[in-house]
């Protein structure tokens, strides 16, 4: 069984990078008939589940053949409307997985295959943003409605600041040339940011259509993408703070017990691996979110529609690279935070404190790069 705070929390938790809530999405589109048509998984208790991506504790980590520090968490609530009463959880990939699964949902192993897959490629994600989701079912030619991709009523609500900030200069060029004054599309600002995060964009976006020049499937792909780097542009801009504090701490960390000449030069050493994979890391997403700020510069002071048009639509691609580089940051922010709860006087041992330091250093291990020449 699930712990029961812990479920509980996840009916409302803010974290989109690491909870895919699909019960909610259920609940929230009840009539949407592309849910119905182009649901997530074809199984309905599955496409009611909650997948959380999750970093194995020690009595956990036999249950996956592979070494691992994050494993995706299938979990099946007992009563979807009170997820007080828990529920029961399966890692994908654990030892028996498909059988834990069918036991679940019946027996039917052949008609679930096409789950089998869309679970085997959200297990490969460093987390569950849902850009970052989008894309990878999109390269592997499964696309699910619409609905399964919005960013959480939470996180919409942080990011509306940032999202008016991001967006006025273009909407004052596209309101300032369709209503002759810069000063009029001003009020506009905070009802486009609240039209762009909303899963579906209205009307009130029509001028920025005009502005893109794009319409029907292309204007959805190219709102999408747009939403998808201010997105990661928000959410890089909170994680650098967190990663000062994160990186300060564990530089100030003094494990308690024993703390032998050998341990401590081997601590040493991963502390500096981290902070150079760290660092190396919030450079690759300074690169690439680089590129969408010189194309939007490009759109706002030099008018050039052409070439923001043609990057939102390509864009995509960069959402597996922005993912997995602050994927996986996230989890040591988050779990940090959550191990030493900013400053604990509850203080690990050596031992302890290396083999969290070393779960660290394997989550940042280089990949490979997705990206497609720019």
């Amino acid at each position: 069984m699930s712990g029961l705070r812990n479920l509980a929390a996840l009916a409302t938790s803010a974290s989109t990078s690491r909870v895919l809530n699909l019960n909610l999405v259920a609940k929230r589109y009840p009539d949407d008939p592309m849910r119905k048509k182009a649901p997530l998984f074809t199984d309905a208790l599955l496409n009611r589940s909650i997948l959380v991506k999750h970093r194995l504790r020690r009595d956990e980590v036999y249950l996956l053949p592979t070494s691992t520090t994050v494993a995706t968490k299938i979990i099946f609530p007992l009563d979807f409307d009170n997820l007080e009463l828990g529920g029961r959880s399966i890692f994908v990939n654990q030892k028996g997985f498909r059988q834990a699964i069918c036991d679940v949902v019946g027996d039917r192993e052949l008609e679930l295959e096409k789950d089998f897959l869309v679970l085997s490629l959200l297990n490969e994600l460093p987390s569950l943003d849902p850009f970052l989701v989008r894309e990878q079912l999109r390269r592997n030619n499964h696309k699910p409605a619409e609905c399964y991709f919005s960013i959480s009523p939470a996180d919409t609500s942080r990011m509306q600041n940032f999202t008016s900030a991001e967006m006025a200069p273009l909407i004052r060029m596209a309101f300032g040339s369709t209503r002759g004054n810069a000063s009029g599309s001003g009020g506009m600002v905070g009802k486009l940011a609240d039209a762009l995060l909303s899963a579906n964009a209205d009307s009130l976006l029509d001028p920025l259509r005009e502005t893109l020049g794009l319409q029907g499937d292309q204007f959805t792909q190219g709102i999408f993408s747009w939403k998808g780097f201010i997105y990661y542009k928000w959410q890089f801009s909170e994680m650098i703070q967190s990663l000062i504090r994160v990186t300060q701490e564990m530089d100030q960390m003094k494990p308690s017990g024993r703390n032998d000449a050998a341990t401590r030069e081997e601590i040493r050493v991963l502390k500096t691996s981290i902070r150079n994979r760290i660092r190396d890391a919030a450079r690759n997403c300074s690169k690439v979110l680089a590129l969408y700020d010189d194309a939007f510069a490009d759109l706002v002071h030099r008018g050039n529609t052409a070439a923001f048009r043609r990057f939102l639509l390509e864009a995509p691609i960069f959402f597996l690279d922005l993912g997995h580089s602050m994927g996986m940051i996230s989890h040591i922010s988050s779990f940090w935070v959550y191990r030493f709860k900013g400053g604990s006087t509850e203080l690990p041992t050596s031992e302890e404190f290396r083999d969290i330091l070393s779960e660290f250093e394997m989550g940042l291990a280089p990949r490979q790069s997705y990206s497609q020449p720019w």
